[in-house]
């Protein structure tokens, strides 16, 4: 029996219409439970969005495909079971009509066109608005193919920082505490300091405070 986590408490599907509109059916794809219930929380706030479930796997996700038939998932890339690019190949055996917005909180553009060669819809990296993930689930439903969203490249150059290094120094420039980070990435303590100890070894400095001064100081983040 696949792991399934119940949406009962967030939301309640009431299928057909509310308030007049028709009602777009969304199966949330993604294994980290608290970026999952947030996700279920924004777009259940949208009047022609119903959430029917939340899926932990890409087996999972079949399975509740079958299951509730929804009109578009929004699909993590990073599954326990499998990457984003099999997860879509499953979901189209499963349902091939079912359309999929992918979403990554470290996107290269070659992750993003083999997700978009697979068939998913939209592609969107989880340091966008909340609004750009509605706006993909809403044009998905409708079956338009969005462009790739603007992925940034690796920072390289002489650093060698990452895109997920260069996104927790962005924040730390910006005065975002480690609980900060932590909900806005969606990661852990122990990631976070990872993070930001790999950037100050490659900034060259010896401390927080130091990489922060250098980032701002040579226009970095």
């Amino acid at each position: 029996m696949p792991t399934i986590l119940s949406v009962s408490t967030l939301v309640e599907p009431t299928g057909g219409k509310r308030n007049g509109y028709n009602m777009i059916r969304v199966l949330v794809v993604d294994d980290h439970r608290m970026f999952a219930e947030s996700l279920v929380r924004i777009l259940s706030d949208e009047q022609d969005i119903e959430i029917v479930g939340i899926a932990v796997s890409a087996s999972d996700a079949s399975a509740q495909v079958a299951m509730h038939d929804p009109d578009v998932c929004v699909l993590d890339y990073q599954l326990p079971d499998v990457d984003g690019v099999s997860a879509i190949m499953q979901l189209r055996e499963a349902a091939p009509g079912v359309k999929v917005v992918m979403l990554t909180g470290l996107a290269q553009p070659n992750t993003a066109n083999a997700a978009i060669e697979a068939g998913c819809n939209a592609f969107v990296t989880k340091d966008r608005a909340a609004s750009d993930v509605v706006n993909a689930v809403r044009a998905a439903n409708a079956g338009v193919t969005l462009p790739l969203q603007s992925i940034p490249a690796p920072v390289g150059g002489r650093y060698g920082l990452t895109p997920r290094e260069h996104e927790v120094l962005r924040l730390l420039t910006h005065g975002s505490s480690t609980e900060s980070i932590m909900s806005e990435l969606f990661v852990s303590r122990n990631t976070v300091r990872t993070h930001v100890q790999k950037v100050i070894n490659k900034l060259g400095t010896h401390s927080k405070i130091e990489a922060v001064a250098m980032a701002r100081r040579e226009g970095i983040a």
